[in-house]
């Protein structure tokens, strides 16, 4: 019992960190949208849920193996340390002991125990076995009203099962004072419940598992560059649906057999009727899976192939089916990030143009600060169009990381862009902040400032991290510098604000 509660608290702390880790995940990256993050908590609920019910099922299975007086104790220990408040399973644990109670022939206990039992409660089967263990009870203490109320209420109940003694049979008994042939009916008409925690447990996993998969792959935030990583995805849609195709037909299987069995069908056209609507849920449920699947499979159009790898990253490049090539960047088996996106917006094309060819008319530093950055960097110009674009779309997404890690902006995000000119950006945080009285939106984004020599003798790339104003009535403003190592795409910040 002690290890089972630790197992509970277990589960129960795990599902917790899980939760804890998702959220966090959600609220420092964009790696996935919301429903994304909701499919995560799910996946966690699911499995910390259904490992609890594997585990109770376990217990089960190995209290049948005790004797009747350890399974009272059990029972009880259950009843009183855990189940009192929940009057549902209080009453299903009054009833294993009263059971016990009748076969150790402790018959007050059992008549107290069942007093205690809410029968509000009870279905008609927990009906049928509370009142037949009443008229034994009734029998062993001779208690005559009790016996006639009892058996009354008892025979007044269904057996749908045939699995009780017919009333002859219990008329019979209680003439005779046999308790014994009462309790050898009791062991027959309840016997032991036949548990499967491992098939709980697989099925739990696998439902846990397409939610996790599903919530991923659906809500990736691809605007962003990411994609589930596809050998990860082919795998995990192989097991995900030929583990739900399974499911789904012994989940209707299943059903079927309760139905016939509980409504007790006898009749041909009611037995076709039954297959006819079964069969149509689970051709649905298949249909809908297959078509879910072959989504995700259509969605892997292309072969992956790791490149090269560094001490923070694993390098992919993914050639397409009709002849692409695509380029990614990963830290995990699951999630890659693309790096080769670039993204076009006119809105942001036309704020460049504006903040980059119409100085403010209100401050006179402007043309001077273009004019010295352009001083500075006319030597580099000249040698930009050697810069491999690729190296420098890596070095602003590490400069992106390293603000991240320092918490240096608010609201941030990334995407590439572009100038006028075609010159490729980033912009890695979009916000708002109050100026002169005013809210203002702001963008600050980060520009290649060309290649340079680190105090090492190292090549690196410049970076220039600018507070833009998109809509035009602010000039822009420098923020900071950054050195990015071509090598190891280690990120110097240069702490400087001037050109």
């Amino acid at each position: 019992m002690e290890r089972s509660d630790r197992a509970k608290w277990l589960i129960v702390i795990l599902a917790m960190l899980g939760i804890v880790l998702v959220t966090y995940m959600e609220r420092a990256t964009n790696i996935w949208g919301f429903g994304a993050f909701i499919c995560q908590l799910i996946a966690i609920l699911e499995l910390a849920y259904g490992l609890r019910i594997a585990m109770l099922a376990q217990n089960r299975k190995k209290s049948y193996q005790l004797s009747p007086e350890e399974r009272h104790e059990y029972a009880k220990y259950l009843y009183e340390k855990q189940y009192r408040r929940y009057p549902v399973v209080a009453n299903q644990m009054l009833l294993v002991m009263a059971r016990m109670s009748v076969l150790l022939d402790n018959y007050e206990q059992a008549a107290k125990e069942l007093s205690d039992i809410h029968i509000d409660k009870f279905n008609p089967p927990q009906l049928k076995l509370y009142y037949y263990l009443k008229v034994v009870t009734a029998v062993a203490t001779g208690d005559t009203a009790g016996i006639q109320e009892s058996q009354m209420r008892y025979e007044g109940i269904p057996d749908s099962k045939c699995v009780y003694p017919s009333e002859a049979e219990l008329a019979m008994w209680i003439e005779q004072r046999d308790t014994v042939q009462m309790a050898e009916g009791l062991k027959k008409a309840v016997p032991d419940k036949k548990e499967h925690p491992m098939r709980i447990g697989i099925i739990i996993v696998i439902l846990a598992y397409s939610t996790f998969f599903y919530g991923l792959w659906y809500g990736i935030n691809r605007d962003m560059g990411y994609e589930v990583r596809y050998h990860f995805a082919e795998i995990s849609i192989a097991v995900v649906g030929i583990g739900l195709a399974v499911l789904i037909i012994w989940g209707i299987a299943s059903l079927y057999r309760h139905n016939c069995q509980e409504l007790a069908v006898q009749s041909g056209k009611s037995r076709v009727a039954l297959i006819i609507v079964y069969g149509a849920a689970a051709i649905f449920a298949l249909l809908i899976l297959g078509m879910s699947s072959l989504s995700v499979v259509l969605g892997t159009d292309g072969i992956e192939t790791v490149t090269d790898h560094d001490s923070k990253y694993t390098y992919i490049t993914v050639q397409e089916d009709y002849g692409g090539e695509r380029r990614y960047r990963a830290n995990n088996p699951f999630v890659m990030q693309s790096m080769d996106s670039l993204w076009l917006s006119s809105d942001t094309t036309d704020a460049d143009e504006n903040n980059e060819e119409s100085p403010d008319a209100n401050t006179g530093d402007s043309s001077v600060t273009e004019d010295s950055q352009s001083e500075d960097t006319v030597e580099d110009s000249e040698t930009q169009g050697q810069h491999d674009g690729l190296m420098i779309q890596n070095a602003m997404l590490a400069v992106y990381n390293y603000l991240q890690e320092q918490n240096t902006l608010q609201n941030m995000t990334f995407s590439y862009t572009a100038n006028a000119k075609g010159e490729v950006y980033a912009i890695v945080s979009e916000m708002q902040e109050t100026k002169d009285g005013n809210t203002v939106n702001v963008r600050c984004c980060l520009y290649d400032n060309g290649a340079k020599t680190d105090a090492d003798g190292n090549s690196c790339e410049e970076l220039v991290l600018e507070k833009v104003y998109p809509d035009g009535n602010y000039e822009t403003e420098l923020v900071d510098f950054y050195l990015v190592n071509a090598d190891t795409m280690h990120v110097t910040d240069e702490q400087k604000n001037s050109w």
